[in-house]
């Protein structure tokens, strides 16, 4: 059979041929690219990420025996299926850990950190691979805690620190056979801000194990922290208490201080010794201003620099008020007692 090309259906039918082909090339071409590409497709995919700072699980019997050189976090290298790593990333569900060290018992030994809870479809690395630790006996002390504070250096000139009390006096401590030896002082430092210091002092501390130099142990301490309570008190003095008028008084009017009853005329003060021996009495300002009969008047006692307390804070004076006698008064007076 003999093709005429000039006929113009068969030259339709060869143009509709070549469209169809062209037509399911490309499409074949694309779904090829959607399957390569698909995101739903991730187990063919291999993927890896690096976790920094994940915590060490020490296996070992913590009752018994002390662990030293140990470090607090490794770093781990995940390689595996796109779809698995992405879920061990988004649930955190494995932890990096050491081998049974009860097995081993006491001793200097080199192991190897082990991922545990991953899925066996990843592969992992860990930094470092490779651990040399000291696994020693376990001991347990109880120790006296010592307080170290320099009053002189903190507290105001006359003010001295009293005994310090202590939320805990003693503190257990636990770590290795050879550390527990070396053991030397067990102690907090007080060391508040600033100086000329009058109020008591109280801290919460942590508590200190050093050696014979000076320097921290590796133990480990319980309570880490304890309160710390200075009781700071000055020198004391106690004073007769000066009664003066002050204020404006009424010119009709003449005025007498008195203590009310009962009430002390001594006062005890608190301060900086220099400035309580400077002193033979203590000053009450009694303001008389707008008085004009007897009354009693509770007045606070004002304290100068360098005096920090004193007892009592106040006193009751009693104010007897009585006329100014003039000279017509007195005249008369005097004129009454001629005609007797």
């Amino acid at each position: 059979m003999k093709w005429n090309m000039d006929n113009p259906w068969i030259t339709k039918l060869v143009a509709l041929i070549l469209a169809i082909t062209l037509f399911s090339f490309v499409a074949l071409e694309n779904q090829s690219r959607i399957r390569s590409t698909s995101p739903t497709d991730g187990a063919s995919i291999t993927s890896s990420e690096v976790i920094t700072n994940l915590p060490i699980d020490i296996n070992i019997d913590r009752d018994l025996y002390f662990v030293s050189g140990i470090p607090e976090t490794a770093t781990i290298r995940l390689e595996g299926p796109q779809a698995v790593l992405t879920q061990t990333l988004a649930t955190q569900n494995f932890n990096i850990a050491t081998p049974n060290l009860n097995e081993l018992g006491p001793g200097r030994h080199t192991v190897r950190l082990e991922a545990e809870g991953l899925s066996s479809q990843l592969t992992y690395s860990i930094m470092p691979t490779e651990l040399t630790l000291e696994i020693e006996e376990k001991i347990v002390e109880e120790h006296e805690v010592r307080v170290e504070f320099n009053e002189f250096a903190h507290l105001a000139d006359g003010f001295n620190a009293d005994s310090p009390v202590l939320s805990d006096e003693t503190v257990t401590i636990s770590g290795a056979a050879s550390t527990m030896e070396m053991i030397s002082d067990v102690m907090v430092v007080v060391m508040p801000e600033g100086s000329d210091i009058t109020d008591d002092i109280e801290m919460t501390l942590n508590v200190l194990v050093l050696d014979e130099t000076g320097d921290p142990l590796n133990v480990n301490i319980a309570p880490q922290q304890i309160d710390v309570a200075i009781p700071v008190q000055g020198t004391q003095r106690t004073l007769p208490m000066n009664l003066e008028e002050t204020g404006t008084p009424h010119e009709d009017y003449e005025y007498r201080l008195e203590f009310a009853q009962g009430e002390p005329e001594n006062v005890t003060l608190t301060g900086e010794s220099d400035v309580l021996e400077e002193l033979d009495n203590f000053s009450v300002g009694v303001d008389v201003s707008g008085i004009s009969e007897s009354t009693i008047r509770t007045i606070p006692l004002n304290l100068q620099d360098g005096i920090s307390e004193s007892s009592p804070s106040e006193v009751d004076v009693l104010i007897r008020v009585s006329p100014v006698e003039n000279d017509e008064d007195q005249d008369a007076d005097n004129e009454d007692s001629e005609s007797e």
